[in-house]
């Protein structure tokens, strides 16, 4: 990763070549488009916002053509450059203006709030597409289950995720930005700072205005049915899984704990998120009143 880093940094051509494939890739292995973010994350935090530019023009025009020449069209990498590299981008101009990951992740997730908003209330026509093609893609498997009351639960729990469809995919491309952002920022931190990723991340705080925000959510959701609040608070239940991360990160440099059980956990939330994801977003909830890094600092 560090040498592919270095490649990117080595000319204009060389980064338009790495963003250019990794986002035709991203159509066979989806995580591979996080790659493709953290070149633009990289050349915009290190040269600038023009640069920046300058390379989405370039890797743009190229994987427009190869889309076109692979695929017989370039819609599909279109749809790349417009939700994965100018949101990324412009985090990326943001972060290098303001210095700061807490303000450019509370960004990040309030334009993703803004648009699942935007989609729910002003376009609830397109929601019932969304939601009817993904139901029709997911009938066969419901159609597979051996018996019928079994093929009725399973449509019920479907159904129960296709009215929170637009927060679930606002909620993977908001957190597909996030990812991009902190590949392009280690890559950064690797070739130019080093540790300077690992001091930033591991102290991130979000603060309690927007703590005290996300408790009223999570209120709302116990005591309300609305779909909207929901896809909410899966946005911002997101974002404090990053900052449960970064606490989990502080605590184990503070303990010099080994890094096998960190990487233990990475690949819980890889295998079994169900398990972690929401405990380690409560335990990044909580860090904001109790402050665990400072605690263990001052008893250290």
């Amino acid at each position: 990763m560090i040498a592919l880093a270095r490649f990117i940094m080595a000319g204009p051509s060389q980064a338009a070549v790495v963003a250019a494939v990794t986002a035709l890739l991203a159509f066979i292995l989806p995580p591979v488009a996080w790659l493709s973010g953290g070149v633009i994350a990289l050349v915009a935090l290190h040269l600038g916002p023009a640069r920046g530019l300058q390379l989405m023009g370039y890797a743009g025009a190229a994987s427009i053509l190869l889309g076109w020449l692979v695929m017989g069209t370039p819609m599909l990498v279109v749809g790349v450059i417009l939700l994965l590299w100018i949101p990324v981008w412009l985090a990326a101009v943001l972060l290098r203006n303001t210095v700061s990951l807490s303000v450019t992740l509370q960004a990040i997730t309030g334009l993703s709030v803004a648009l699942v908003v935007v989609l729910h209330l002003g376009f609830p026509e397109l929601q019932t597409q969304l939601q009817q093609e993904f139901a029709n893609i997911l009938q066969p498997v419901i159609e597979q289950q051996p018996d019928t009351a079994q093929q009725q639960e399973l449509q019920l729990a479907v159904e129960s995720v296709l009215v929170l469809l637009p927060g679930i995919l606002a909620t993977g491309m908001m957190m597909g930005i996030m990812l991009s952002l902190l590949l392009g920022r280690w890559w950064q931190s690797v070739l130019y700072n080093p540790g300077g990723l690992a001091k930033e991340f591991n102290s991130l705080r979000l603060g309690r205005p927007l703590n005290l925000i996300s408790s009223v959510l999570l209120l709302m959701v116990l005591f309300s049915a609305s779909e909207l609040v929901t896809m909410i608070v899966l946005l911002v239940l997101s974002l404090y899984l990053l900052q449960g991360m970064a606490v989990v990160h502080g605590v184990f440099e503070l303990r010099q704990i080994a890094k096998g059980w960190l990487i233990g956990l990475y690949v819980m939330l890889l295998f079994i998120p169900h398990l972690v994801v929401l405990p380690l977003a409560v335990f990044g909830l909580s860090d904001t009143w109790v402050d665990f890094r400072h605690r263990l600092a001052r008893t250290h």
